[in-house]
């Protein structure tokens, strides 16, 4: 439920997108070639990054851990069952129960459930036997089950931290395809103006200085657009790797520019949020679980040494003997063995000093649950402030960009009526520039802080989504 929750989240943050920016969205995620261009949206990033990531699988490994040793604690109970055969020989002096010292001469042999029948000592190792401490049957798998718990909280907050990193990344991969084409823009621009420039020069109505001036916010303009491509691979890079994807492989964003998105806490308070993310914080289930483990713990190591351990043993088999070497008269042989019997370990002072052990890592249980729950609080107060402020400043890139390209329009006008000299469009052209930037990342900024919002208060499993 929550893969589909995280999908659904993500697939209307793509039809958003498209939708300012005219495109479509085919539904479902693409196979993913071995090399070439690959055309990625946000839903199919991350699809990938949960189906591919590392991090995830390695969760999910802890998972089935935990359960395994799960099972293993709730076993204690069964009788473990050994069964084989053993041969004893003793040859010489012999002291038997009343004291005397005897010559022997003698073998015995034991087949069936169990092992080691000495003379007419008990057998050694049952063939059904169960040995434990009450207090261990009964909590050990309490702790365990709390643990397991514990590492599927702790799954969850590492699918929410890994599609937070793929969202951040496809982010930076969109905003770095926008910035190559305002490179491009401002490339084209400059080399009007520098043809222009030069035309002017040419013809003596502007100056050779203004010529070489355009030419080097030519080259500027060139080496920006070089910066511009490696952006674009370094963060086609850096979603690769959250991906798992081949080195031949090349990522290209659907989206070519960003659009604001909005996918939690719409007109919310803070407190609601907050108190969101206190219900639905994996890491705070997670800080439970861990903290109930200890108090599981506390209580086995109290009652550890109070309850008793019981031994219970069932043997059968056939067991024959002679003088010598020789092995006759077998016969069939039954043991029944039940022990109760208390230990003091160190005479008591381990015992206490395992209570007091215990009760330590209960008080460390709750002091890391109160710094997890300042954190969680910090960060849904720091996301929710830097998405209201992105939000406003969408607004301001928006009227700078319209400033910007108003500007470079009329300074282009002025040049081809003759009204203006070609050098006075340069810092137009600069400005155009720079607004669109401040645009792309503004807007991005406000995305990635929407993903942040939505992580701080739970994921997509939150109930402050917004549809």
């Amino acid at each position: 439920m929550k893969r589909f929750l995280i999908t659904l989240v993500s697939l209307a943050t793509s039809v958003a997108w498209a939708a300012q920016n005219g495109e479509s969205v085919a539904p479902g995620a693409p196979s993913v070639p071995e090399s070439g261009p690959l055309r990625i949206d946000l839903p199919t990033a991350l699809q990938l990054g949960n189906a591919r990531n590392f991090e995830i699988a390695l969760a999910k490994e802890r998972v089935e851990q935990a359960t395994a040793q799960l099972k293993q604690k709730s076993y204690l109970i069964i009788p473990t069952l050994s069964f084989g055969a053993s041969w004893h020989h003793a040859e010489g002096r012999l002291q038997d129960s009343v004291g005397r010292i005897r010559d022997v001469s003698r073998s015995s042999a034991f087949f069936g459930g169990g092992v080691g029948a000495v003379g007419a000592g008990p057998i050694m190792q049952p063939g059904l036997g169960v040995t434990a401490n009450l207090a261990e049957i009964y909590f050990a798998p309490l702790a365990a089950r709390q643990n397991r718990d514990a590492m599927q909280a702790a799954s969850d907050a590492a699918d929410n931290q890994v599609t937070l990193q793929v969202a951040e990344a496809y982010f930076e991969l969109v905003r770095a395809r926008a910035g190559l084409g305002v490179a491009e823009e401002a490339l084209r621009n400059s080399s009007e103006l520098t043809k222009v420039t030069g035309d002017f020069a040419a013809t003596g109505e502007g100056l050779q200085s203004d010529a070489q001036r355009a030419k080097v916010g030519e080259l500027i303009s060139l080496r920006n657009l070089e910066r511009a491509r490696e952006a674009q691979e370094v963060a086609a890079a850096r979603l690769a790797q959250l991906l798992h994807l081949d080195a031949a492989v090349e990522l290209e964003p659907v989206n070519a520019n960003p659009a604001p998105v909005q996918l939690a806490g719409a007109g919310k308070s803070t407190e609601e949020l907050v108190t969101s993310a206190l219900a639905n914080r994996p890491e705070i289930r997670q800080t439970d679980f861990m903290l109930n483990r200890a108090e599981s713990d506390l209580k086995s190591a109290r009652f550890g040494a109070a309850l008793p351990n019981i031994a219970v043993g069932v043997s059968g088999g056939g067991l024959g003997g002679g003088f010598g070497g020789g092995i006759a008269n077998s016969g069939s042989r039954t043991d029944v063995n039940a022990l109760v019997f208390w230990r003091l370990e160190g005479l008591g002072l381990g015992e206490r000093q395992r209570i007091k052990a215990s009760r330590s890592e209960l008080e460390q249980a709750r002091h890391s649950r109160a710094g997890v729950v300042q954190a969680v609080i910090a960060e849904v107060r720091a996301a929710r402030a830097q998405v209201e402020s992105r939000r406003r400043q969408i607004a301001i890139a928006e009227e700078a960009v319209k400033s910007a390209r108003k500007s470079f329009e009329l300074n282009r006008q002025r040049i081809y009526e003759r009204q203006g000299l070609p050098i006075e469009v340069l810092q137009s052209i600069e400005s155009l520039a720079t607004a669109r930037q401040l645009h792309i990342d503004t807007v991005t900024d406000y995305n990635q802080a929407q993903d942040r919002l939505l992580t701080a208060v739970g994921g997509a499993g939150s109930d402050v989504r917004d549809q």
